[in-house]
């Protein structure tokens, strides 16, 4: 076993788990600062914000097989004490999650205020800023949250949500 640090390295991530499941089931233990998905090895690595976190997640899931959408996912500190990601600009993709969504509203059939975002987006974590603005696309606004895992979780969320609304509406 690799010595305490607080990288997890994460076996058997199947195709059809998502970034947001991982989060889901380490935010219990503190503040996840950075996660890889190396989908081409089904494998993750998550870091902790610090070592004892790792370390009481690890301790966890030493005594409890922890499972994503019905598959039993390994769990062990990973050589790396630290990750290092390329930055997107140096990196040359802008599709990596970040902090700030981007929200399109088609169809409006009642006024969008920032006080109505900020109630929908709010449960998800710290809003800091919501910028509204029309373009072509329709009406827009940015959602900026404090945390970065705190935007994955609202947008992963409210797509569900707004998925149900759609299909109940057929």
């Amino acid at each position: 076993m690799a010595e305490p640090s607080k990288v997890i390295h994460v076996r058997n991530v199947g195709h059809e788990i998502s970034e947001n499941d991982l989060l889901q089931l380490f935010q219990p233990f503190g503040v996840i600062t950075k996660l890889v998905m190396l989908r081409a090895k089904n494998q993750a690595l998550l870091q902790m914000q610090d070592v004892p976190s790792a370390i009481a997640a690890l301790q966890y899931y030493a005594n409890v097989q922890p499972s994503i959408r019905g598959r039993n996912v390994y769990v062990q500190f990973s050589s790396h004490q630290e990750l290092t990601t390329m930055d997107q600009n140096t990196q040359g993709r802008g599709d990596e999650p970040n902090r700030i969504l981007l929200v399109t509203i088609h169809h409006m059939l009642y006024p969008i205020t920032v006080e109505v975002l900020h109630q929908v987006f709010s449960p998800h974590g710290f809003v800091e800023k919501i910028v509204t603005f029309q373009k072509s696309a329709g009406f827009q606004a940015l959602i900026q949250y404090q945390l970065r895992q705190s935007a994955v979780l609202a947008r992963t969320s409210l797509q569900v949500l707004f998925c149900l609304l759609l299909l109940k509406q057929l």
